[in-house]
């Protein structure tokens, strides 16, 4: 499609009122919901991701809770939980405990967000996203 007929074709849709329904869609995201924190010994299931890929944060970034970033530190983000926590998060018979130190912007399902160097204990990377159980310790 040439640059000409794409305007024309945008133009259309315009007019049509078409893409307005598609453009207030995405203006207002829904509000991410945080999880309640849970007690200490609480066992849940949920999504855990990953972050801290090779050139995303710069080492020594500092986190939110003001220590900083290392990618193979055993660290997490969560949007709840105290700074500090200590959890043990399992994926298939594997487990890595972690500490929380950052927060992360992320709603349900992914209820943790794992550095690499703690994802790498329980699942390849390239899974990007695997379902956990969690235990607050």
């Amino acid at each position: 499609m040439t640059s000409t007929a794409w305007t024309r074709f945008v133009r259309a849709a315009l007019a049509a009122g078409a893409l307005a329904a598609s453009a207030a869609a995405f203006a207002q995201p829904a509000p991410l919901q945080p999880q309640p924190p849970l007690a200490a010994g609480t066992l849940a299931v949920c999504s855990a991701t990953w972050y801290g890929a090779e050139g995303e944060i710069p080492e020594g970034w500092p986190t939110a809770s003001g220590e900083p970033f290392h990618r193979f530190a055993l660290a997490a983000a969560h949007n709840s939980l105290p700074f500090g926590t200590q959890v043990r998060v399992s994926y298939q018979g594997r487990s890595v405990v972690v500490r929380i130190n950052d927060r992360g912007g992320f709603g349900w399902p992914i209820c943790i967000d794992l550095t690499y160097g703690a994802f790498l204990q329980i699942a390849h990377p390239d899974q990007g996203v695997v379902s956990v159980d969690y235990q607050v310790l």
